[in-house]
């Protein structure tokens, strides 16, 4: 990846990364209230921060109606590409955040079987739970306790 550092980026020509994460959540729900109850954020904050967006793009992302929102044609497309921006920057945090100096490595030698039936299954959620420690996992059929 090649970037010109020493090209400032335009800060005030694109939003913030909360108000993407509203309109994502928004367009995902077709609900600003449920996008609000993921977000733990209240329905007029979503709602502001959709307006906000909208306001800077100078176009509708959705159609209100008193009981339901729906996403416009531009709405639909910005949806599509906001969340692979969103997805992107997951990917890039979290590769960060595994490979980084405060990472730490637990390395873990486990007979096949068990580590199929016991071991797989029970570090589920790991990852989610502990982002800072990365699993090797290695599975050894033969005699391993040396």
């Amino acid at each position: 990846m090649s970037t010109d550092v020493k090209t400032p980026l335009a800060f005030r020509k694109y939003p913030s990364t909360t108000a993407l994460q509203c309109f994502e959540t928004a367009a995902r729900h077709l609900s600003f209230t449920n996008a609000a109850q993921e977000m733990h954020m209240t329905q007029s904050a979503i709602s502001k921060q959709v307006a906000q967006l909208e306001e800077m793009l100078n176009l509708s992302l959705f159609y209100r109606t008193p009981h339901r929102i729906s996403l416009t044609p531009a709405g639909k497309t910005y949806y599509l590409e906001v969340l692979e921006i969103l997805k992107h920057i997951e990917v890039a945090t979290t590769s960060l955040m595994s490979n980084s100096d405060n990472s730490e490595v637990l390395k873990i030698v486990s007979h096949p079987t068990f580590c199929s039936r016991w071991l797989m299954p029970a570090l589920n959620g790991f990852g989610r739970a502990y982002p800072l420690i990365n699993l090797n996992i290695k599975e050894l059929a033969g005699p391993f306790f040396f």
